[in-house]
């Protein structure tokens, strides 16, 4: 397994906006952009990349899934009561 398929299939628990943060942060510095670069890219302002990085809770959910999906990072949910639909019976 090489090293960026190793990567790709780990999942971090994210449990506050910090955790969150912190993420966000290293991949963009790993992905070599500024936060004005990922805030043109993502149709944003810098403001709101800094907001981002801070942690601060009240982040636009929109905003958020604008970066996420600009980085490449997948938001998933997981719960017992959810089923996904390949895996539903018919009855």
């Amino acid at each position: 397994m090489g090293k960026n398929e190793f990567y790709r299939n780990q999942m971090i628990r994210i449990s506050s906006s910090t955790d969150l943060a912190k993420h966000i942060t290293d991949l963009r510095k790993r992905s070599k952009l500024s936060q004005s670069d990922l805030a043109i890219r993502c149709g944003l302002s810098r403001t709101a990349i800094q907001t981002l990085e801070k942690g601060k809770e009240t982040v636009k959910l929109e905003t958020l899934l604008k970066v996420l999906s600009f980085l490449n990072i997948g938001l998933y949910i997981n719960h017992h009561l959810l089923v996904h639909p390949d895996e539903e019976t018919s009855h």
